[in-house]
């Protein structure tokens, strides 16, 4: 059965539209970002031949230890029976991983949506030949207000990494052709979320089914009144960011705003400095770190630690720069 990749920049809406997609009968979504795909897909010769059972299982192993299929196995690490592993390959590997945690719900098809397969949906359209890609793209400056609104992450260096990201997920997608690839728009889908969810089915070759529509906006806005449905969210950041920082943000990618469709005063296609880069990055670590404990208190430690891992894991792959 064929997989499905929700790809998008962090802050696009790629939440709420797998959360969306989980509510079709069909469909398993994975509960988390497993965030580390692209990173074993790099690295799965270091585990050996594949196509040998003893490295298909250090595999397996290896990355069901990492934070989020830890946390989506009940705070246990994933180990996989050997008869779930005769497929030889990466993708059989993965495969295997989300079919145990699909099992409780009979579901035999799986949705990842992790923003970080965003830089590699080339490759890993390669490393599974059948999936099909759904693409999210939302207003850059409404990626950033999301970003900074929840972690402090710097608007100008946020708005960088979406220009970045979404051209490789657009170039890899024109590769792939329209029959594994789609781009679907938030300000669409919070409109007129009937229409493109059956959209996004017919191109799943799945019926629509309305309880798609009940998907929760929570991540998107807490504050929304309406949790539990999909509704128009957009164009925050006229009102959240001074004019300075719109000019700098479209100072950054506002000439790929604009090739996309979007509204701008200015076209720009800057950079900002490394140190900025390293500030954002850090700030908004810290501020993730800091609200956990702030909930959880010291039972917050084991998962820090494991996403630190995760973390270092996603540095050494980073394609949005």
């Amino acid at each position: 059965m064929p997989p499905t990749f929700v790809l998008g920049m962090n802050g696009s809406g790629t939440t709420m539209l797998a959360d969306s997609l989980g509510q079709h009968s069909a469909l398993f979504v994975f509960p988390y970002e497993t965030k580390v795909l692209p990173y074993f897909l790099l690295r799965s010769s270091e585990f050996g031949d594949l196509g040998e059972l003893p490295s298909r299982r250090r595999l397996a192993l290896e990355m069901g230890r990492t934070k989020e299929f830890w946390q989506a196995n009940g705070k246990q690490n994933l180990e996989l029976r050997d008869d779930e592993l005769a497929e030889p390959s990466f993708g059989g590997v993965v495969d295997a991983l989300f079919r145990r945690l699909a099992a409780p719900s009979g579901k035999l098809r799986w949705v990842e949506k992790s923003p970080q397969n965003l830089g590699y949906a080339g490759e890993l359209a390669a490393a599974f030949p059948s999936a099909r890609f759904v693409h999210i793209i939302r207003d850059g400056r409404d990626c950033a207000q999301s970003l900074h609104r929840r972690w402090k992450f710097d608007p100008v260096v946020s708005i960088y990494r979406w220009r970045n990201l979404v051209q490789l997920g657009r170039k890899a997608g024109a590769a792939m052709g329209s029959d594994r690839y789609m781009e679907i728009r938030y300000e669409e889908l919070t409109s007129s979320p009937s229409d493109v969810l059956t959209r996004v089915c017919g191109f799943l070759d799945l019926p629509f089914e309305t309880s798609m529509l009940t998907a929760s906006m929570r991540t998107a806005d807490p504050s929304i009144a309406a949790v539990g449905s999909i509704v128009r969210n957009s164009e925050k950041w006229r009102s959240y960011f001074s004019p300075r920082t719109i000019h700098a943000m479209e100072s950054t990618a506002g000439a790929f705003l604009a090739e996309l469709g979007y509204a701008v005063s200015s076209k720009g296609c800057d950079q900002p400095s490394s140190l900025r880069w390293i500030y954002s990055k850090v700030r908004g670590r810290a501020t993730a770190a800091a609200n956990r404990i702030r909930e959880h208190g010291v039972a917050a430690l084991p998962v820090l630690l494991k996403a630190a891992r995760v973390s270092r894991m996603q540095d050494s792959i980073d394609r949005s720069r």
